[in-house]
């Protein structure tokens, strides 16, 4: 955790059939991975009843940027 009073970032992606990929729906902070999962819960299946949450902290994500893209495409 950072030196400010704001816990973690943890991205959420969830799956909503059996089968199917697992997508993208926002992000939670969080203390740890059980709350995040739970804040999660709270925050992302209230509508649709998801088979599966999967919680990411967001730090472990590495993603390209524009530059890269030009790059290889």
């Amino acid at each position: 955790m950072s030196n400010d009073t704001q816990w973690n970032l943890w991205e959420v992606f969830v799956q909503l059939k059996t089968g199917k990929a697992h997508e993208h729906v926002g992000s939670v902070h969080a203390s740890d991975k059980e709350i995040a999962l739970q804040n999660a819960r709270d925050v992302f299946a209230r509508r649709d009843k998801p088979v599966s949450i999967w919680v990411v902290p967001a730090e472990s994500i590495i993603a390209t940027t524009p530059q890269d893209n030009e790059a290889f495409f």
